[in-house]
């Protein structure tokens, strides 16, 4: 694929301009005749502040007070406000974005936003004296059928979608999506028998889309993305996308969707990143989703025929294409990685593209590495070390507030955080270890980094905080930077109403012989006992030098069947336990998917006064 080239070169190309002056350095200190941003046009100086975050302006209003008086002037901190309840919703309650800017006080609309972000903030925060409201599937987004449980959940903005398969090992194995309006706390689209379980849920509520990837069970046969509308409407079926391989069937690893992002100069109204492995390595598509209507007119170049049902359709590469308002796919991008990517962990923003390496068994260097593309032409950037070999990498996401840096945690309880321009590692600490991928979620909490850990029965909070200009010493060793753990919320006090639950989800269909679930987990930890006995037998103090190379491959066979060993202990913990399947969360909530299918709510928002509580009892 050809490399994309730069917007300035597409410029001087189109418009055969001659620049003489020489080209600068934006970090060069600025000089005499350098434009300052305070001489821009109030419209110019308006549509910067309209891509700037919260953070970033209210340092730049520091700056002077024609800045201030600019920033005031285009009422910065009331369109704020309305992106905000836009954006989430569920707090709509605590702001009046109709008030007039004389009525809201000395400090107005910025002075509701700082508030609003200090209230949060304080009940996010450890303290003694309060303690979340704990709901456990009493609200609207709990609705199941008797024969169903909730097997996987996905909370944006305002929007909650739930994806419903067999409550037992008896039940029909079929799934259904579930997506409810925040507002009005209402169901307002569903779309049942699934035969494959929706994996990866994506999805644009500007757009009304939502994809989710389809497992193929053919080995040659590749994956393919299921696109819906969100909402309901009387046929919701988009599309099926078939992803294409040079090989053996494409595997999707990853969904990732983002909404009104420029690809070069050229905006795209949804863009999925949707990395796919085969044949011992990987490719990563960028896919444009548009909204269109299909019809001979429309698209005349193909051949249009007709389906048992009567509907009309045009056959493509990859899938049907049926006639009506559809949507077009159009891969805008493509990037050929060496190596197999990890399974759920990716991000991307129109600068970078971020996901880990898993490598084949048969290479001699196993470490994890961290991959960043330039989305600018389309290549790889770095190649990281990570983590070491065998660790799952559980989370990973692009910081919001400094474009250049990715956070990420692995299944070995370590936080990194990386530095995409420079390629190198920034920090390094311990957190509690995640139980599975999705224990894990990453939010932008008012520009700052918020981690949920989830082990087995509880959810740790942590901040990850950068200073916002950092001076050269800083930046170059991060002193400033800050993770903090503020809060643990815990399922542990609900567990014991859901064990009886578990016992029967876990019980052999009618008319099997009763087998304990866990036989096979019990037969491979003895197994690898008895490989572990034997290995330690034969680690003897090496008499002679060619026998120590023998001892040190023993060694390193040891230490894996010792982690192989301390997993199947955690597996089976966590298969005869309640235990905690997935993580959600905003600026208000934590949503918590147990393995009984069971959803607790922590809302921070709503609190119970601790000292009251232990005063009455």
């Amino acid at each position: 694929m050809a490399r994309r080239i730069s917007f300035k070169q597409q410029l001087l190309f189109r418009t055969s301009m001659d620049v003489d002056a020489p080209i600068g350095n934006p970090e060069d200190p600025p000089g005499d005749g350098d434009t300052n941003i305070q001489q821009l046009p109030e419209d110019c100086l308006g549509l910067i502040l309209d891509l700037l975050d919260p953070v970033t302006v209210a340092t730049l209003e520091k700056t002077s007070r024609h800045m201030y008086s600019l920033i005031q002037t285009h009422q910065y901190w009331r369109r704020a406000l309305k992106k905000l309840v836009l954006k989430h919703p569920y707090l709509g309650h605590k702001i009046d974005t109709e008030t007039e800017e004389e009525d809201l006080g000395k400090e107005g609309c910025k002075g509701v936003y700082k508030n609003l972000a200090k209230e949060l903030n304080l009940f996010w925060k450890k303290n003694e004296k309060f303690k979340p409201l704990t709901l456990r599937n009493d609200q609207y987004f709990c609705e199941k059928d008797e024969r169903q449980k909730i097997v996987s959940m996905k909370v944006t903005g305002n929007y909650f979608i739930t994806v419903l398969g067999p409550r037992t090992r008896s039940d029909l194995a079929v799934y259904s999506l579930r997506v409810f309006d925040r507002n009005t706390k209402k169901k307002i689209n569903e779309i049942s028998n699934l035969i494959d379980k929706p994996e990866y849920l994506a999805f644009s509520p500007k757009y009304n889309i939502m994809v989710a990837k389809s497992h193929e069970t053919c080995p040659s046969m590749p994956d393919t993305l299921n696109i819906w509308t969100l909402e309901f409407q009387s046929d919701p079926f988009l599309r099926a996308y078939h992803l294409k391989s040079s090989g053996l069937g494409a595997r999707c690893t990853a969904l990732v969707l983002k909404e009104d992002i420029f690809f070069g100069s050229l905006k795209k109204d949804c863009v999925v990143m949707c990395p796919t492995r085969y044949n011992n390595k990987s490719v990563v598509r960028f896919l444009a989703l548009t909204r269109a209507s299909f019809c001979p007119d429309s698209f005349p170049a193909g051949a249009w025929k007709t389906d048992s049902a009567g509907d009309r359709f045009v056959k493509t590469s990859n899938g049907l294409i049926y006639e009506g308002h559809k949507v077009a796919v159009e891969e805008v991008g493509r990037v050929h990685i060496p190596h197999l990517v990890q399974l759920g962990v990716a991000d991307f923003t129109d600068k970078w593209a971020i996901l880990f390496s898993e490598a084949p068994k048969e290479l001699p260097d196993r470490n994890i590495h961290l991959i960043v593309l330039d989305m600018a032409n389309m290549s790889i950037r770095h190649i990281l070390k990570a983590y070491e070999p065998r660790i799952a990498v559980y989370g990973a996401s692009l910081h919001t507030q400094e474009p250049d840096v990715a956070v990420a945690v692995g299944k070995d309880g370590y936080l990194k955080v990386f530095d995409l321009d420079t390629g190198r590692e920034l920090t390094n600490q311990r957190v509690p270890k995640p139980m599975a991928r999705t224990n894990t979620t990453i939010i932008d909490f008012f520009g700052t980094t918020r981690f949920m850990l989830g082990s087995i029965t509880d959810i740790h909070v942590f901040d990850l905080q950068f200073p916002l200009y950092p001076n050269p010493e800083a930046k170059l060793d991060r002193i400033e930077r800050r993770r903090e753990h503020i809060r643990t919320v815990s399922i542990y006090g609900e567990v014991w109403d859901m064990v009886e639950e578990r016992n029967i989800q876990l019980a052999p269909p009618p008319g099997v012989h009763i087998l304990d679930p866990l036989m096979q987990l019990q037969q491979n930890l003895a197994a690898l006992n008895q490989v572990n006995q034997a290995i330690e037998a034969n680690i003897v103090r090496p008499e002679l030098p060619e026998e120590a190379d023998r001892v040190e491959q023993l060694m390193v066979e040891f230490r894996a069947v010792q982690q192989r060993i301390h997993d199947l202990n955690q597996e089976m913990e966590a298969r005869i336990s309640v235990a905690i399947e997935a993580v959600a969360a905003d600026l208000r909530y934590i949503f918590v998917l147990t393995n009984t299918g069971d959803i607790m709510t922590f809302d921070f928002c709503e609190s119970s006064q601790l000292e009251e509580n232990i005063a009455d009892e």
